[in-house]
């Protein structure tokens, strides 16, 4: 993987709240969601500013104890993973760089580093059929209750 690469969330047809240690992340067009860890969360952090998987790796290296090339497998393995389930795309554009510095913060806190665990991508599908069931996926950037027209 070009580690260069930037991405961006694939919204609309991905939402997500994120909380202290977690973030939850609905696909509406697969009807899956997904929950990611402390760590999964923090690199979660850096790739939703606009950092390359470069500077990723980088700023959780600065993060976390633990062997570099372990770390920058596990990270490129879960942006692999998000890549797959259509939950980030890549972003060629040029405001894909906007976020440079404020992506980087937090490399040098100090104080005890945690050692770094392979971050953990938790798949759920049992709600798919609700989800996908939900009208508002028929619905076009007029909202609800129009429905978008076939086409």
């Amino acid at each position: 993987m070009n580690t260069a690469m930037r991405f961006r969330i694939n919204s609309p047809k991905v939402i997500l709240e994120s909380f202290d240690d977690e973030v939850v992340i609905v696909n509406l067009d697969s009807g899956n969601y997904y929950s990611l860890d402390k760590i999964g969360s923090d690199i979660w952090s850096f790739l939703e500013k606009g950092a390359s998987l470069h500077e990723t790796v980088s700023a959780v290296k600065g993060m976390y104890l633990g062997d570099p090339d372990a770390i920058s497998m596990g990270v490129t393995r879960l942006v692999e993973a998000l890549l797959a389930e259509n939950i980030i795309v890549s972003d060629a554009s040029e405001s894909s760089s906007r976020c440079r510095e404020a992506s980087l913060a937090g490399n040098g806190k100090s104080g005890e580093k945690p050692a770094f665990a392979n971050p953990v991508l938790s798949k759920y599908t049992d709600m798919q059929d609700l989800l996908l069931l939900d009208p508002i996926h028929d619905v076009d950037e007029t909202g609800w209750p129009k429905k978008a027209e076939a086409g």
